[in-house]
């Protein structure tokens, strides 16, 4: 798949982080009723559908069974999801890629970064909310810096993921409907539409498709259990501290960039990748450190680009004086803590 045809998020990622997370108020500000941080705001009730078909949480719409309704939706989102995001208050965005991947067996988790002020999290998990078992969808990241989170609950759902189309409603757990109303449609198993409003106003439209799958553990959906009444923090995950070195130091500031996937990838022909980071360096520099936080333990392949004049991100392929490393570097992410390594640049164009 081709770089011109499959455009690695770059510069959608930093406007992403405020123009996908649910928490950035009209203005970007980033305002919402769960606040900042890890810790969001007190807990309240199921929210009301804005129709007035009232739902509270782990109510299921076309099931009598028992627990948290619509379980089955979190298996079936495992895998690398990629596709256009349209329709955002920040314009349209070729591509995202979301890697969800299970942490600890429970709680379904990717993240996508831009650098260390930028970044999209989604996360999927079971939760008590006003005493019931609850399914919720995460959403928020970095965004300049500053820490956005929000919490949506299941309100209604109809189909069954991953076994043709079926549709799952997420409301904010502060505001309801009216604040937040994501819903998630699957056309069959490997499609999805993820399709938000933010106070009934288009907030996001993500077309996206499963390009690799991940591995779901046994037991699920029947084994997801409560992480918390409602304020449950992420859970931990490894690091990879990488440094990206070259020879001649930088004649004015530059980039340097990391991308990590699961398979090769070609300079010509970058492809489906699990995680990418920049870092800005300042003249004079023969290397650049990057920590990618929140990272899925495992085997990676890891290319490294030093983009000498910043335009790498409207280029989309490194440019005369660009610099990249030997791709696909095996590197394996250890299941806790932070792994290094070095990644140097031996080829400039």
């Amino acid at each position: 798949m081709s770089l011109a045809t499959h455009r690695p998020p770059f510069v959608s990622i930093a406007l992403l982080a405020c123009g996908l997370a649910f928490a950035c108020g009209e203005d970007g500000s980033g305002e919402l009723g769960g606040g900042a941080g890890d810790e969001v705001g007190e807990t309240q009730p199921g929210p009301e559908t804005t129709e007035g078909t009232e739902t509270s949480p782990g109510d299921s719409t076309d099931t009598g069974a028992e627990g948290p309704a619509g379980l089955e939706f979190v298996p079936a989102l495992a895998g690398l999801w990629t596709g256009p995001v349209t329709m955002t208050p920040l314009g349209a965005f070729p591509t995202m890629n979301m890697d969800l991947q299970f942490v600890d067996g429970q709680v379904l988790f990717s993240r996508a970064d831009l650098d260390a002020a930028n970044s999209l999290r989604f996360a999927f998990s079971v939760e008590t909310i006003a005493g019931t078992d609850t399914l919720i969808y995460r959403n928020g990241g970095y965004f300049l810096g500053i820490l956005r989170d929000s919490r949506t609950v299941l309100v209604e759902h109809e189909g069954v993921a991953g076994e043709g189309p079926a549709s799952y409603r997420f409301c904010a757990l502060d505001g309801g409907c009216d604040y937040i109303d994501a819903l998630w449609e699957f056309d069959d198993a490997e499609h999805l539409v993820l399709d938000v409003k933010v106070k009934g106003m288009q907030h996001v439209y993500w077309l996206a498709e499963r390009v690799q799958t991940r591995p779901v553990p046994e037991g699920l959906p029947e084994g997801l259990e409560s992480q918390g009444a409602g304020d449950a923090p992420f859970p931990e995950m490894p690091s990879l501290r990488a440094t990206v070195t070259w020879m001649d130091p930088l004649a004015m500031p530059g980039d340097a960039w990391v991308l990590l996937s699961k398979q090769d990838c070609g300079i010509n022909e970058l492809c489906d990748f699990s995680r990418s980071l920049l870092t800005t360096v300042e003249a004079g520099a023969v290397s650049g450190e990057l920590l990618i936080d929140q990272l899925h333990p495992g085997d990676y392949k890891i290319t490294a680009f030093l983009d000498r004049d910043q335009n790498l991100a409207e280029t989309l392929f490194p440019g005369t004086g660009d610099g990249v490393s030997l791709p696909n570097g095996p590197v394996t992410v250890a299941p806790s803590g932070e792994t290094t390594t070095t990644v140097p640049i031996l080829v400039e164009l």
